[in-house]
């Protein structure tokens, strides 16, 4: 399958691309993995997406990879900067469109977050996932990062606890 990574600072999603990615980041399957689900309505966070990424470009701390088949938007990467003493780290979170799990996707955008780290000076990426999310947790190893730590009980989820694993890379 033919996959084109994007940066969406430099070449900014259109109105319908954006659409795409507040239906992946809402999907059910999507949001039974997410450590900080959202409560807003699709609506509102439809137009939450829109004014973030048009203020993207002149933001320091995230950059944004869109994972594109055919031209439709199937994934996308956010790699966020920690700043302040944490300037030389950053934190990735990924959503992909259940349609294309389990077909290399994930790991496409995190190959492509590690050079673009690599690129701005960064020295440590992290991923942090639910402890059960098995899938999210062999691409992490699978793309180079070591388990730090299994956090007990640390998120919140549907009135009960869940572990969280967290997951480092040194660059």
């Amino acid at each position: 399958m033919k996959i084109e990574i994007v940066n969406a600072k430099e070449t900014p999603p259109k109105s319908d691309e954006i659409k795409s990615i507040v239906e992946i980041e809402f999907h059910p399957k999507v949001r039974e993995w997410l450590t900080v689900p959202t409560d807003r309505s699709m609506r509102l966070g439809l137009k939450a997406y829109r004014k973030f990424f048009k203020k993207l470009p002149k933001r320091r701390r995230p950059e944004i990879l869109l994972a594109k088949h055919k031209g439709r938007v199937i994934g996308f990467l956010a790699l966020w900067t920690l700043g302040r003493y944490m300037d030389h780290v950053a934190s990735l979170g990924l959503s992909i469109h259940p349609d294309y799990w389990g077909k290399g996707v994930a790991t496409r955008l995190i190959k492509s977050a590690i050079k673009l780290a690599k690129e701005k000076g960064l020295r440590r990426l992290e991923i942090e996932t639910l402890a059960e999310n098995k899938p999210m947790r062999r691409v992490a190893v699978k793309t180079g990062f070591k388990l730090e730590r299994i956090r007990k009980e640390r998120v919140m989820k549907n009135g009960s606890y869940h572990d969280e694993a967290s997951y480092f890379m040194l660059l």
